[in-house]
């Protein structure tokens, strides 16, 4: 398979496939005390980046990263690791309500989130305060590339289906790669597609190069 046949649709790009930014971000700068914290949840690199934009304090508060790349971007902000995920939000749930239940939780999140997260936690007991840091819109200039209809589409996030829906006609010859459970839900009932073990692009990428 070509790289002109394989489509990701993310933030983050790949040698191998072509990258379609159908994602657009605006990062907010909300007052936080981070003082008032004894540790920050990270669902995504984005609210990395977004913390940096606000204050370096973060940076003294232990993270939980939901995944590598996350934790990645922590150590490279020079941020302190306190545990990761799996790359699924359930894992976080286990982490925080089984090995960090006393803490005081920060949660920076987007404005739109595609799961109950912070409600899940709440349940048991978790002192947990969410801030929206940033915002993601449809990137609608993507709209001009085209796709081949033999094209195979890797969708990394529920919004970038959102925004594939928005922007393209979903085809019956395309074949779909997602990243997780979460953003299978979000395909048009019927779409058939292939998920990864493991829950990242570059795992989506060699599954993708295999069809």
């Amino acid at each position: 398979m070509t790289k002109n046949s394989l489509f990701l649709f993310s933030k983050t790009s790949h040698p191998d496939v072509t990258q379609i930014p159908i994602l657009k971000t605006l990062f907010l700068q909300p007052t936080i005390n981070f003082g008032d914290y004894d540790a920050i949840v990270f669902t995504s690199k984005q609210a990395v980046t977004a913390l940096e934009n606000i204050s370096a304090k973060w940076r003294d508060v232990p993270a939980l990263s939901i995944a590598s790349k996350t934790e990645d971007m922590v150590k490279k902000a020079g941020g302190t690791l306190l545990d990761k995920g799996n790359g699924y939000g359930d894992s976080l749930d286990d982490i925080i309500v089984n090995k960090y239940a006393s803490l005081r939780w920060l949660y920076p999140r987007p404005r739109v989130v595609a799961s109950d997260f912070k409600e899940r936690v709440k349940e048991h007991g978790i002192n947990i305060d969410d801030v929206i840091v940033y915002e993601t819109s449809c990137n609608r200039a993507c709209s001009d590339i085209k796709l081949p209809d033999d094209a195979i589409l890797i969708f990394t996030s529920p919004f970038t289906i959102e925004c594939f829906l928005e922007l393209y006609e979903f085809k019956r010859s395309y074949q779909v790669v997602v990243i997780g459970t979460t953003t299978a839900k979000a395909l048009p009932e019927g779409v058939l597609y292939l998920m990864p073990e493991t829950p990242n692009v570059e795992a989506c990428v060699a599954l993708a190069k295999r069809l």
